[in-house]
């Protein structure tokens, strides 16, 4: 793995948010930014950064709020608009080591509910284009009903307690590598307070009621067989904004760059960016 300088970004409300720097920005014309999904962190994206470094990208990756070494208690986020205004914060700190530089976003997951949030909220940010992976607008499943009643009593009652989440973590990946990392991983976790559960969920409606109105180009990248967000929600989104979808076939599940062709999935990426 390419070496990458770590870097402390304060948010608004004086959170330490923990930030990757990949590359050398006299070598890049074009930057990319990273955000991760719900429960993980930035550290799943080495090798993923590596490969854009490499192709003359300088790629920023940062955890967010309340996951990873950021600051935050652990499953709770208060309020969607958090995310928005880090990632403002994150796209600010780019464009200020780097003036002359494109701009290009990748999220997955959360981090894809919350790059197209932040596009169709933001559109005059110019950024050039952006991916989307497996993006959270619905899940896949149905919540148990008497775990969606708790939760909105608790939003009411206690909207900061956490509780443990629904993951099955075998359904993130076909790698079983890739599956017992993150169960032995200490910086990941699957518990979630009412308040960021009804956050997230309601945000992802937001972007499927109000897709007509992206004005960035995207792609959105989904794997026909994942059981944790929901492929339908992505080709939804797709119809009523433009969007560019690309599935992947044959039984991929939810992280889809986390398997053996990885490269081959890097390499589609890679060029999706890289034309006009």
């Amino acid at each position: 793995m390419t070496s990458f300088q770590s870097i402390i970004i304060k948010t608004q409300d004086d959170l330490e948010l923990n930030m990757r720097q990949y590359g050398n920005v006299q070598n890049s014309s074009k930057s990319l930014i990273i955000t991760h999904g719900y429960g993980e962190h930035q550290g799943y994206y080495g090798e993923f950064a590596d490969f854009f470094s490499e192709n003359d990208f300088l790629v920023f990756t940062y955890d967010l709020r309340s996951h990873g070494l950021s600051e935050g208690r652990r499953g709770d986020v208060a309020d969607f608009r958090f995310f928005l205004d880090d990632l403002r914060k994150i796209i600010a700190y780019t464009r200020e080591i780097s003036l002359d530089n494109k701009i290009y976003l990748f999220g997955h997951s959360l981090g894809g509910s919350i790059v197209l949030n932040f596009l169709l909220r933001f559109p005059d940010f110019e950024i050039k284009k952006a991916i989307v992976s497996s993006p959270w607008l619905k899940l896949a499943f149905d919540p148990p009903i008497f775990k969606l009643a708790l939760a909105k009593l608790g939003k009411l009652l206690f909207p900061s307690l956490v509780i443990k989440g629904e993951l099955n973590i075998a359904d993130l990946s076909r790698d079983n590598e890739f599956v017992e990392k993150f169960d032995k991983d200490t910086l990941t976790y699957d518990k979630i307070s009412s308040r960021y559960y009804f956050s997230i969920r309601d945000a992802g409606l937001y972007a499927l009621k109000n897709a007509s109105g992206l004005q960035t180009p995207v792609l959105i990248s989904h794997g026909d067989d994942d059981k944790v967000t929901s492929y339908e929600a992505s080709l939804q989104f797709c119809k009523d904004s433009g969007a560019k979808f690309k599935s992947w076939d044959g039984g991929y599940k939810h992280v889809v760059f986390s398997e053996n062709d990885k490269m081959d999935i890097f390499n589609y990426y890679l060029g999706y960016l890289s034309t006009i």
